[in-house]
């Protein structure tokens, strides 16, 4: 007779058959930087040079947006003090409080410890535990990903300022690095620039265009890029010491399904890639790439 024993081993086994294969399942469909070189030459490398037309436009689109979201970016990271969010007011001294007080959001419902990660009530809380849009208040960062997209806008832009090649010192990592600088760009490009239907001109406009032909084929890469798509997460981190050997292949990584942007944040990304295109490529000759 069986025991009860070897029965829970039984069961234990194929929950956790059933655990794996989910995790495959679901892995395939999580793309890497490296599902975009399928067709490249592994004795090509990705040259630096490739990246810096893209560089170039993340610079122009961080300095043009960052006074308008900083105070949006600060209350999802949790820098406002929730005194000044409740009431507009706080008892301390801005100087003394060790929380930014610069903001115009009020949202006088709101939970303070869910906004501190610290509420234990969970769904039960008789307070809000999400940020309401208000109508006097520039809200365009509406989600998480909104957030974290402009995040990753931000390192775009702080690598082009200081990144020194010379500080990585295995070109493995310096590879793979450029890499995945490339796919980022071509990812913030695709979902943030207006473009046409099953089309990848909007990368050849704002991008270098040699480089994106050394990718998969435009049908693929389109497909591919409707994956959520695998980011290191040093990328995310706000400071970085880019004269140390910062960037390992291999690091760890986040998921972000740039899909889940809303459509606020997206409209006003649209607006800054026509602004960059109106002053800077249309007068060179560059053809739009969404009419």
């Amino acid at each position: 007779m069986t025991s009860t024993n070897d029965k829970i081993d039984t069961l234990s086994k194929k929950i956790a058959e059933i655990s794996i294969q989910q995790d495959i399942i679901c892995n395939t469909n999580i793309s890497e930087a490296n599902n975009y070189y399928k067709t490249r030459q592994t004795s090509k490398g990705v040259n630096f040079a490739r990246l810096e037309k893209g560089l170039l436009l993340f610079i122009y689109i961080h300095e043009t947006t960052k006074s308008i979201l900083y105070s949006e970016i600060a209350l999802w990271d949790r820098r406002l003090c929730i005194q000044m969010i409740k009431n507009g007011d706080c008892p301390k001294l801005r100087n003394q409080c060790r929380y930014e007080h610069e903001t115009s959001y009020r949202q006088s419902n709101i939970c303070p410890f869910w906004y501190t990660h610290s509420c234990t009530y969970g769904t039960k809380c008789r307070f809000s535990h999400e940020f309401f849009p208000i109508s006097n208040y520039h809200h365009y960062i509406l989600t998480n990903t909104d957030n974290i997209v402009y995040k990753l806008i931000r390192f775009v832009r702080n690598f082009a300022g200081h990144y020194i090649d010379s500080a990585i010192k295995d070109e493995n990592d310096l590879q793979q690095l450029h890499k995945e600088m490339v796919v980022l760009m071509v990812h913030l490009v695709h979902f943030l620039s207006p473009k046409r239907s099953n089309s990848i001109d909007h990368l050849n406009l704002f991008l270098e265009a040699t480089t994106i032909k050394q990718l998969i084929s435009p049908d693929s890469l389109l497909e591919e890029l409707e994956k959520p798509y695998n980011v290191p997460k040093i990328f995310l981190e706000s400071t970085l010491n880019f004269n140390t050997h910062w960037y390992r292949h291999g690091t760890n990584k986040c998921s972000v399904d740039f899909s889940q942007m809303s459509t606020q944040f997206i409209t006003h990304f649209n607006s800054v890639f026509i602004g960059f295109y109106e002053g800077r490529l249309k007068s060179r000759g560059a053809p739009i790439a969404w009419a």
